[in-house]
């Protein structure tokens, strides 16, 4: 085999990890406070040597994926972490006095069976206990624990009050993140991890919802580059797979 297919395999094997990306983001689209992905890579220079197949454990994923073996003046590409983009979405009405968007930086604490998570999709309701919870059915956290609505008028105000018929019940917690410690992706919309603090001044707006963050025409035009991307990647897999198979042939017919 060529021994040149590496590089080429490696990218295109990146290349395909940053399609999955741009397909979830895409798939997200009209997900309440979803933030999109992006995804990051790194260049590896060869350490010296023959580049080999690799055993039949490793792979030949693993293999350009460790620093493979092969000439110093060759370059691999490897899929390097992911970020997080937290940039707002757009602020969509839906009338539902329950719903509320965060206006500024912050997340909504919620309680799950796997402890406590964050989530920016405002889109809330009463559970058979008139607890408020998430869609998901988690209950949402207020400054002194779980917020249980009574019967009646419910309204929110811009600092996450909640009042029932004019009486004060409780306040939604909203708590903030350093930069350089934001939260990580859970499951279903959650973040976990970082090191919050409670908002002092958030802003909430009721009866309104954050739509994702994610841009579909953006997207697209991205997913479109990164397929020109990969399918060139293969066509030259392919060609130096024929060059390779002339050679063989032209050398078999030497007298």
């Amino acid at each position: 085999m060529n021994r040149a297919i590496y590089p080429i395999l490696s990218g295109a094997v990146a290349q395909e990890k940053q399609l999955q990306v741009f397909a979830n983001n895409l798939a997200n689209v009209n997900t309440a406070g979803f933030k999109q992905d992006q995804q990051g890579f790194r260049g590896l220079l060869a350490r010296g040597g023959s580049v080999g197949m690799g055993s039949a454990s490793s792979g030949i994923t693993s293999t350009i994926s460790t620093r493979p073996a092969g000439p110093t003046e060759r370059v691999f590409t490897e899929a390097n972490g992911m970020r997080t983009t937290f940039e707002p979405g757009r602020i969509r009405i839906t009338g539902n006095p329950l719903d509320v968007a965060i206006q500024t930086d912050g997340f909504f604490e919620v309680k799950t069976p796997d402890g406590v998570r964050y989530t920016r999709n405002g889109i809330f309701s009463l559970d058979g206990q008139r607890r408020l919870v998430t869609n998901l059915g988690h209950p949402v956290m207020g400054t002194k624990g779980e917020i249980k609505v009574p019967a009646g008028n419910i309204q929110i105000n811009a600092e996450g009050g909640i009042q029932v018929d004019g009486n004060a019940i409780g306040t939604i917690k909203v708590v903030e993140f350093p930069p350089n410690e934001m939260p990580q992706k859970f499951a279903e919309g959650l973040f976990s991890g970082g090191k919050p603090t409670v908002s002092t001044k958030p802003q909430l707006q009721s009866g309104h919802i954050e739509e994702s963050n994610v841009n579909s025409l953006s997207e697209m035009v991205k997913m479109i580059q990164g397929m020109r991307s990969y399918e060139s990647a293969q066509k030259l897999i392919q060609t130096l797979d024929h060059m390779t198979d002339t050679a063989i042939q032209d050398l078999g017919r030497v007298q």
